[in-house]
């Protein structure tokens, strides 16, 4: 049997350090609460960490705005490995299409429902909450009519909360009470992904995006 060198032990020294550094470091990375809470920089014209798929996008005194009338542009940021979570913003539309917030995302391209993921947003045509999960295509779920006109260049607050696949989203107009609230257990759906704001036919506008783990608040 040959004899253990000094290098030998260094390089198995070395190897043992490497692989209790990485691993560590590999699960913090994939961890559903790494950026969570988060918090958009718009206020300081700041956009830096979000990635456009269609649209035209900026951001004007701590709102950003997207230009384009473009369908289902769309805004994208966030980690694809949070899973269980509450997205929420302030959102206004134009006078026609929709506009809402996208949670879950992956593969995002641009174009049509162009990413997998879960949609919630307001619909001038029927002035309805909708919900729906795209696959590079639409399976739209459920809506429900608002009990007030979505009026144009109005802020209204949208909250999705998300737990496996129980999916409560709710809307009402700033100044009032009245609360929308759609409730939706799905027998599959995206499991993780990252966040995002989505129009179709609408431009539209957002502020305050905040996205929490669900599971710190418990």
């Amino acid at each position: 049997m040959r004899p253990i060198t000094r290098d030998t032990l260094l390089f198995v020294a070395a190897a043992i350090l490497c692989y209790s550094l990485t691993v560590p470091i590999g699960h913090y990375l994939r961890s559903p609460a790494r950026g969570l809470p988060y918090r958009d920089s718009f206020a300081a014209s700041d956009n830096s960490e979000w990635s456009a798929y269609g649209g035209n996008w900026k951001v004007q005194a701590g709102v950003m705005v997207n230009e384009s009338n473009e369908r289902g542009a769309k805004l994208v940021t966030g980690s694809q490995y949070w899973r269980d979570y509450i997205l929420e913003a302030d959102i206004a539309l134009n006078s026609s299409g929709d506009a809402g917030l996208i949670s879950r995302v992956s593969d995002p391209e641009q174009g049509v429902d162009a990413y997998s993921g879960l949609y919630g947003g307001l619909r001038v045509r029927d002035q309805s909450l909708v919900f729906g999960v795209a696959d590079h295509g639409w399976n739209e779920i459920v809506t429900k009519v608002l009990p007030y006109p979505i009026i144009p260049n109005t802020w209204y607050h949208l909250r999705m909360e998300l737990k496996g696949c129980h999916v409560s989203i709710f809307a009402n107009q700033d100044g009032k009470t009245n609360l929308v609230r759609l409730d939706e257990f799905l027998d599959r759906c995206p499991e993780q992904g990252k966040i995002g704001l989505r129009s179709y036919d609408s431009g539209g506008q957002w502020k305050n995006i905040r996205a929490t783990n669900l599971q710190s608040l418990r």
